[in-house]
């Protein structure tokens, strides 16, 4: 006996099927930062909401930990000769044959077979777990890490970067819920289109893993934000323009991996092209990298990321001295490139040199950061490698002539040299950029001490740029130092020094 059913109302239906088939296909290959779901969240909810990692994450977490365990160095952790300052070296492009700096003491063949097996262990496990990265596919963003002290000096940085009129969504780690700050991450940081990020709640899941600290931050920043696309900045740099274009052109999209240069030759040992088991790269085939800004495509560098994570993990005792030998401050700088070299995956170096921000006075330079040159005019530019007929690194009108000077006869025209790429990013990494501390410092003031130009004359800067970068500056420090209270000593203070300089 057939039993009839009523039947459902069609307006009922459809919507049901139409949920039904959204939930299933909605993208699921993150699961981590709830926050970028939840736009409505306001107070704690909203950065508790940013620090929720789900399962997969957790799940993924707790296998690199066990990789990075099993491929620990089984050997004492690496020592230098001497004072590490000594290791500064110049880049000598002419001179391409020199060889690596050695300065491991008594560094042994039993010791380097054992960093070989560790890292020859990590490459496998990196492959392993490359598939399994976990991070919302299509997606682009800013990363940061940003403390206590540092959050004064990230607010300037933020402020410059949203003056470009970039309005990328950006997540700022910051180490554990006793560095939160209600007012900055759920009040602030939001008109920002910024929201914090606890690394802790996501890497104190995996119980045995040591904690992190100092130059750590940044790659583990990287690893658990939630875009693909990233470019990460230190809390105290920032772009002159909108760097969002860099995304979709080259050499961001044919390398998926931009780091720019130091003022330094590298410190590299022969002995990490032992252990990772790669061709040896000339020491003077490029500059030292300079990590105050850098884009990764997580896609395509899956396995680099995670070597990346392994020389950080045992960068103190083992990678930052293999790497940078003792260099001042050098830390995680050289990690990222040979990373990407560890596992055969492109990367490309900025070739225009870094450039000194800062002034003269009383007949001494006094600096305080670094400029460096936009990655897109890079490539197309294609600086040349100094060498013994072209000792530059510009192009010059001359280059382009012709050998024979009757072929030129008859043509109406004028060879001109390309233009020097434009700078892109300020690295503020000398003079920090705390509204609150920056005017105890001299190189603020001019000879008679009267308030003065941080980068001495706009013209050069004001004709690259199209406009006047140290002005809008001092305009973001005033906002932040007179955002509290407009009447405390630090606006005051603030006001009548921008009054001074620019008056």
């Amino acid at each position: 006996m057939l039993v009839s059913v009523p039947s459902i109302p069609r307006l009922i239906v459809i919507p049901l099927f139409l949920l039904t088939c959204g939930i299933f296909f909605l993208p699921h290959g993150y699961y981590g930062s709830n926050a970028l779901h939840m736009p409505l969240l306001t107070g704690k909810n909203l950065t508790a909401a940013s620090s929720t990692f789900g399962a997969p994450v957790r799940e993924f977490w707790s296998d690199l930990v066990t990789a990075l365990i099993e491929s620990q160095p089984q050997c004492e952790a690496l020592r230098l000769k001497g004072d590490g300052d000594a290791l500064v070296k110049n880049f000598l492009p002419l001179e391409p044959h020199q060889a690596h700096p050695e300065k491991l003491l008594d560094f042994t063949d039993k010791e380097e077979t054992a960093l070989f097996q560790s890292h020859y262990t990590m490459r496998r496990w990196a492959q392993l777990l490359a598939p399994k990265l976990p991070f919302a596919k299509g997606t682009t963003g800013i990363v940061t890490t940003a403390d206590i002290f540092y959050m004064p000096i990230f607010l300037v940085s933020l402020r410059m970067l949203r003056r470009t009129g970039c309005d990328l969504p950006m997540e700022v780690f910051i180490d554990d819920w006793t560095k939160y700050d209600p007012e900055i991450c759920d009040t602030l940081l939001p008109s920002l289109n910024a929201r914090c990020v606890v690394l802790s709640n996501i890497y104190d899941t995996a119980t045995n893993a040591k904690p992190p600290n100092h130059y750590q931050y940044k790659i583990f920043s990287i690893l658990f934000s939630s875009f693909q696309h990233v470019l990460f900045l230190d809390s105290d740099a920032f772009p002159t323009q909108d760097p969002t274009k860099l995304f979709s052109a080259a050499p961001y999209t044919t390398h998926g991996l931009v780091t720019w240069p130091d003022f330094w030759a590298q410190t590299i040992s022969s002995h990490y092209y032992h252990i990772a088991a790669i061709p040896e790269v000339a020491s003077q085939s490029r500059l030292s990298t300079e990590s105050g800004q850098l884009l990764i495509n997580k896609d395509i560098h899956r396995a680099s990321l995670l070597m990346m994570v392994y020389y950080n993990y045992y960068g103190p005792d083992y990678y930052y001295i293999l790497l940078s030998q003792g260099s001042p401050g050098a830390g995680d700088k050289e990690t990222f490139v040979q990373a990407a070299l560890a596992v055969g995956l492109p990367y490309y170096q900025v070739q225009t040199p870094p450039s000194v921000l800062g002034n003269h006075m009383n007949g001494t330079f006094r600096g305080t950061g670094i400029a460096q040159a936009d990655p897109t005019l890079d490539y197309e530019y294609l600086i040349p490698m100094r060498s013994h007929i072209h000792t530059e690194t510009l192009w010059r009108d001359g280059d382009l002539a012709k050998p024979n000077t009757e072929i030129e006869k008859g043509h109406d025209r004028i060879r001109k040299a390309p233009h020097k790429p434009s700078i892109l990013f300020l690295h503020q990494n000398n003079l920090k950029l705390d509204p609150g501390k920056m005017l105890d410092d001299k190189r603020v003031y001019g000879d008679d001490d009267s308030p003065h130009r941080m980068w001495g004359p706009n013209k050069d800067m004001t004709e690259d740029l199209g406009y006047d970068a140290e002005r809008r500056l001092w305009d973001v420090i005033t906002e932040e130092g007179c955002r509290l209270n407009s009447r405390s000593e630090t606006c005051t203070k603030v006001l009548a020094h921008v009054q001074g300089v620019f008056s």
